[in-house]
């Protein structure tokens, strides 16, 4: 018999205590609801919980980070290695509420179009995280004024969703059409490769979204502490901002 193939699959990057590690799984297990997951956990190989992890969670896959690394070529592997639907990437800091999960792979089946989705992300404070965000400026990548360039998306507010440019935080979710059309993320871009490839799905004819309705506990800050392995250093957004605008000629 075969198989069946998960809804889901989980890339999760992990860099803090093992107890936030396990409250993310526990909360990613409580609310999947009828989604069927696999999981791929990034951390550094020298953590001394996993086999205790990977016990309590039969269907997580650890992806060691090699030191002095980025997630960026980690999620990759995590792509080759998949067998999901649909694929998400988080940060351990990041807390699916009920319906989240769902509420994602939902909206991906019904919208064929749809080549990436995010959720709403509020803070540990209640605080709506911008997470809908228009193509950033070359200068906006160069100096950038906050956590994540590009200005947020026009009509952002309490009780909006809908398109946008590109998806800037935790939980982006995408298509295994859209990943079989366009290929990995870029895997020289640490900071930026949710721009770089959300740009790829525009020009590729896919459409972005952000939903109301599946939202999470998170923030943009700890999101690009996880892409960046915790190492924020400006030649970084330099060469990343010259790549970019090197590849595709931003405005």
């Amino acid at each position: 018999m075969v198989e069946p193939l998960p809804d889901l699959t989980i890339c999760v990057a992990s860099f803090g205590p093992p107890e936030t590690t396990r409250r993310f799984l526990r909360a990613v297990h409580d609310t999947a609801d009828h989604v069927a997951l696999e999981i791929f956990l990034v951390c550094r190989g020298d953590r001394q919980d996993l086999s205790t992890l990977q016990a309590e969670f039969p269907e997580l896959t650890i992806l060691a980070l090699h030191s002095g690394s980025y997630i960026n070529g980690a999620v990759n592997r995590a792509i080759a290695a998949s067998r999901g639907r649909y694929f998400s990437v988080w940060d351990d800091n990041t807390l699916a509420t009920w319906g989240c999960l769902p509420g994602l792979v939902d909206f991906l089946d019904e919208v064929p179009d749809a080549g990436v989705v995010g959720p709403k992300i509020r803070d540990d404070q209640g605080t709506i995280q911008q997470v809908a965000r228009s193509f950033p400026s070359c200068f906006s990548l160069l100096v950038p004024a906050g956590p994540q360039p590009g200005r947020p998306a026009a009509g952002w507010n309490e009780y909006a969703g809908g398109e946008t440019d590109w998806f800037a935080g935790p939980g982006i979710t995408v298509s295994r059409h859209l990943l079989d059309d366009i290929g990995k993320i870029h895997p020289g871009l640490a900071l930026y490769w949710p721009v770089e490839f959300c740009l790829r799905a525009r020009r590729a004819g896919w459409h972005i979204h952000y939903l109301s309705d599946a939202q999470a506990t998170g923030s943009l800050a700890a999101w690009q502490q996880c892409l960046t392995s915790g190492r924020e250093w400006w030649w970084r957004r330099l060469w990343e901002a010259c790549l970019l605008k090197a590849t595709w000629r931003l405005r």
